[in-house]
């Protein structure tokens, strides 16, 4: 008896596969900065543990009041950082007992204007509390969300505007997006770029002049391009 043997049969469709573009858009903003950040810094240096505490505790007392005069609220004025830390001496080589070393923090924002800012300085430069201070200029709540919409839609038409001259230069055109990345370490707005920080005494000469620079903030996006000949 014979057997009957069937042998299916495949129909085999070959879909060519779409090539892939890959684009990197940017985009780049010069804002003006609407918020201004102090920092003051206050440190002791003594043989006595009390001693340098009470001694960096009455400038802070005294840097604290002199900007409740201008008109910050105690709540206003933050606590950055505060350490006291032990020290070993030494005199040629040869230990020669501890120190100890307090240091404290503060630090206040307010809406920046220039005319404010010099006040601020002028005001809290006393002889007696003598800080070593740290500006730094950057975006409010509001500005920062603004800026970065802005600089999302100046990317994407970057990368869409790169991908068509890419695109026709090499015979293709663009058929979609496959894919979108934002986000990564090294995109998004800076909040606080460093484009003005500085450390001075300024107990030891009056501010009669002093204008933020404009903030440079960028941002990017990574589009992949579906493109077809």
């Amino acid at each position: 008896m014979k057997k009957l043997i069937l042998i299916p049969f495949y129909l085999l469709t070959m879909v060519a596969a779409l090539a892939q573009l890959n684009v990197t858009g940017q985009a780049t903003l010069s804002v003006t900065p609407e918020r201004t950040i102090i920092t003051y810094s206050i440190n002791e240096t003594r043989d006595s543990y009390d001693e340098a505490i009470a001694l960096m505790t009455k400038r802070i007392d005294a840097l604290t009041a002199s900007l409740t005069k201008i008109g910050f609220d105690k709540e206003e004025i933050k606590t950055a950082n505060f350490n006291i830390r032990q020290n070993r001496k030494y005199r040629q080589g040869e230990p020669k007992g501890e120190e100890y070393v307090a240091s404290q923090m503060l630090e206040i924002r307010f809406n920046h204007s220039t005319k404010r800012l010099l006040e601020v300085l002028n005001k809290t430069a006393s002889d007696e509390s003598a800080p070593s201070v740290s500006i730094a200029f950057g975006m409010s709540d509001e500005q920062e969300e603004k800026v970065k919409k802005q600089l999302m839609q100046m990317a994407v038409a970057d990368a869409k505007s790169k991908a068509e001259v890419l695109a026709e230069a090499t015979g293709y055109s663009i058929k979609g997006i496959k894919e979108i990345n934002y986000g990564s370490s090294n995109s998004g707005p800076r909040p606080y770029a460093a484009n003005m920080g500085m450390m001075k005494t300024f107990a030891e000469s009056d501010m009669s002049n002093f204008e933020a620079k404009d903030l440079t903030i960028s941002d990017q996006v990574f589009i992949s391009y579906e493109i077809e000949k």
